[in-house]
């Protein structure tokens, strides 16, 4: 006999078994009536599947048989069960169909095809109560951002033209709307975070998650909060370092993505800034009461059409001031635009100066003017934090700066 036929033939059985023993247990937990099928009923659709493919090669068209057979089967079940148990869903019927397709795959392809759309199913059919949970959390809004969001990477990105549209080269639309879908995208993986995790989950999740979407904000809102926390004051300093260090690693990263060499030079200095950086955030922690307290920040979704436009108006104007600076006033002109630009915001100057970084500006002028631009951008939080909050607090976020930005900084003029 065929070694390979019995080791599809028992692979097909335990790929069945495996996905029917789900739907059995999932039937038992949730205390619902015996659906049509169980673990040995799967495993005989997975078998089934298997010998329709391998008895087509010697019988034309028997699998189509079998797959037709396979259905009116499952559609009666449902129609069955339909009546027996009202409000049935069908995810059953359809994960059975698709044991049919794996079984039937084993033939045709590497069986480690069929073992990866099974390891698939499992985990979607697992993870029915945490769908339902985001469903209820993640709102129309949320939905239709996600819908922009493929609408601007896959649709308008592509029918960009990738060349300067005025006669200076200073707007190359291409350019700007891959900032502006980078920098909205790690903002709206925040947004979301946020919106399933619950920022009342405490200051942790809004500070790592928040600082995707705006470190300002956060800074700003936990800086207000002292107020009417005192007692808190270093789970609320923890919160802000934590938005800070994800600023931080958000530069390396929207760095790589433009421009991967201009990023090595800033791989150890973000490494170890990052890390000094939580080595206090955990000294924070470890000194700090262990109490939550819900934070409210609101956060504007990224992916608002108006919000979009003007981060593309943005990201140009930077990308324009940038090139005419350069071009006219040489490096202070360029360490001037990164020196206002980050005190708002460090994604538009980061942006920039790698994408002109690879073509014409200066790869050491472009490391420097980061550089003072996420200093300007700290410097502009520890005001915040001064002006909106206490004493107490300023004095532990601006030994976290002093710690985090301070050792990247001099890890940076180190390694240029």
């Amino acid at each position: 006999m065929d070694p390979l036929f019995i080791q599809n033939s028992i692979l097909s059985l335990v790929l069945g078994f495996l996905i029917g023993l789900q739907r059995a247990m999932h039937t038992i937990y949730s205390h619902k009536a015996q659906d049509f099928g169980g673990a040995r009923t799967f495993a005989m659709i997975a078998l089934f599947g298997y010998l329709s493919s391998w008895f087509s090669t010697f019988i034309p068209y028997f699998i189509l048989a079998s797959a037709l057979i396979a259905g009116l089967l499952l559609i009666a079940a449902y129609t069955v069960n339909s009546i027996a148990v009202p409000e049935k869903g069908s995810t059953t019927e359809f994960a059975a169909l698709i044991t049919f397709i794996i079984g039937g795959m084993l033939h045709f392809a590497l069986p480690i095809f069929s073992v990866f759309i099974t390891i698939l199913v499992l985990f979607i059919l697992n993870i029915k109560d945490k769908v339902q949970e985001y469903e209820q959390t993640i709102t129309k809004q949320d939905l239709s951002a996600a819908i922009l969001f493929m609408l601007m990477t896959f649709v308008i990105l592509p029918i960009l033209p990738n060349k300067p549209i005025d006669p200076m080269g200073l707007v190359n639309l291409y350019t700007i709307w891959i900032m502006v879908v980078l920098v909205a995208g790690i903002s709206f993986f925040g947004y979301i975070a946020i919106r399933i995790l619950g920022a009342s989950q405490g200051i942790g999740v809004a500070g790592l998650f928040g600082g995707l979407v705006s470190s300002t904000a956060v800074a700003m809102s936990m800086a207000r909060r002292v107020h009417q926390n005192g007692h808190l004051t270093k789970n609320l300093a923890v919160g802000i370092a934590l938005a800070s260090s994800m600023m931080l690693i958000r530069a390396g990263v929207e760095m790589w993505v433009i421009n991967p060499p201009l990023t090595r030079a800033f791989i150890i200095p973000i490494a170890v800034g990052s890390l000094s950086g939580f080595g206090y955030i955990a000294l924070l922690y470890f000194t700090s009461k262990r109490e939550t307290i819900p934070q409210d920040i609101e956060f504007k979704n990224p992916f608002d059409l108006k919000e979009a436009l003007f981060m593309g108006l943005i990201f140009g104007a930077t990308l324009a001031l940038i090139k005419l600076a350069n071009l006219y006033i040489g490096n202070m002109g360029v360490y001037a635009i990164a020196s206002l630009s980050g005190i708002a915001d460090v994604d538009a100057i980061v942006l920039s100066l790698s994408a002109l970084a690879k073509n014409g500006l200066n790869p050491t002028t472009a490391h420097y003017a980061i550089m003072i631009a996420i200093i300007t951008n700290t410097i502009a939080k520890m005001g915040l934090v001064l002006f909106l909050g206490k004493l107490e607090l300023f004095r532990f976020v601006f030994t976290y700066y002093l710690i985090s930005i301070g050792t990247f900084t001099l890890t940076a003029f180190f390694i240029l």
